[in-house]
């Protein structure tokens, strides 16, 4: 039996976003124009959910936090097998899964309560839309993605994830800045943003330097008492964790911005990995440059607040001095010269043993 998806926006139904659930294929939803389904709201992702279908196994598959199922919130990365009336719920709306018979009924009934040509065209359109859902291959309708199954899928997904920073202010505007270089940028902008990139250009007061490696994100605060992580002050690198939260020192003044909300995610795939990670984090490298272009762009006069010149380079100074000298990049000194006493020991032991024994 086939089955449909059933949209609302906030308590009213929008024919035109019916969409058919395919036997076997992949089914986006996001504020997207290349969704399935597109949602367009600020607080739905791009790609919100991915739904497989498998047969009469139908699997969503939550790709970023903020949705609902039945009145429960998916974390990022959750799995549900979708079964009739389940209801899934994102920004201002609503999507009823259930057979195709029974949300044809309900779009019937609320097109009938309108105009004759408004009817046409919302079912115009709603057939328009579901063909969303399939392409033309040879003179033959296929099912998109008909031939992948659900742990190739998975797969595909964890291949794409990126790490990410959710930005929210007191308005509740949502930006969402991707980690996709080695090295980035977290501050203020001249227009009083906060601000993430690679582009020191767009940055006029940095907080701290992002980078990446094969382990995860680590954030180097450029400045002390300037960042909070998770209620706690910053003062040292931190390889960042899914959730992980950030607040920053106010741009005009010496408080802490406590209305803006910087959320941390990290692809569902890592998210088991953080129990195989080295502890004890690299010395920052680059953050004696990153507190000179910190210096640079720093006003003396105009934020109370900020640190000086000694400040910021006392703090790279500080953080560099902890990465011990190393002989071929290995051994400190002191011990190369516990193993040689050792080995001299035990030299002289085995000797006196074989030669009086």
């Amino acid at each position: 039996m086939s089955k449909k998806f059933l949209v609302k926006n906030r308590e009213t139904i929008v024919p035109e976003l019916t969409r058919e659930i395919p036997e076997n294929g992949i089914f986006n939803i996001g504020n997207d124009p290349s969704a399935t389904l597109e949602l367009k709201d600020n607080r739905v992702a791009p790609e919100q959910f991915v739904i497989v279908c498998e047969g009469t196994q139908v699997t969503l598959m939550c790709r970023v936090d903020g949705g609902q199922i039945n009145g429960q919130s998916l974390p990022q990365g959750s799995l549900h097998n979708l079964q009739p009336k389940d209801v899934i719920g994102v920004g201002d709306y609503t999507l009823i899964f259930d057979t195709a018979e029974s949300v044809e009924a309900i779009v019937s009934s609320f097109v009938k309560k309108h105009s004759a040509p408004e009817n046409s065209a919302v079912s115009d359109l709603s057939q328009k839309n579901q063909n969303k859902s399939r392409k033309k291959t040879g003179g033959q309708s296929e099912t998109l993605d008909s031939q992948r199954s659900l742990n190739d899928v998975l797969e595909e997904l964890r291949s794409d994830e990126k790490f990410y920073f959710q930005v929210e202010d007191a308005a509740g505007e949502k930006r969402r800045f991707y980690v996709e270089s080695e090295e980035m940028w977290l501050g203020w902008s001249a227009a009083g943003k906060c601000v993430i990139g690679k582009n020191t250009a767009d940055i006029e007061i940095p907080r701290a330097q992002i980078r990446k490696d094969w382990s995860g994100v680590v954030l180097y605060p450029l400045q002390t008492e300037a960042i909070r992580l998770n209620s706690e002050m910053l003062s040292e690198p931190h390889r960042l964790k899914n959730d992980d939260h950030l607040i920053l020192l106010a741009k005009n003044n010496a408080q802490f911005d406590k209305t803006m909300s910087i959320k941390f995610h990290e692809p569902t795939a890592l998210l088991v990995l953080d129990s195989i990670l080295p502890k004890e984090l690299p010395p920052p490298v680059l953050v004696k440059t990153a507190s000179q272009i910190a210096d640079n762009r720093l006003k003396s006069n105009a934020d109370g607040g900020e640190a000086d010149r000694q400040t910021i380079q006392s703090t790279a100074q500080h953080s560099i001095s902890k990465g011990k000298s190393r002989i071929f990049g290995y051994f400190t000194l002191t011990e190369i010269m516990v193993m040689t006493a050792g080995t001299l020991i035990a030299s002289v032991i085995i000797f006196f043993v074989l030669e009086y024994f």
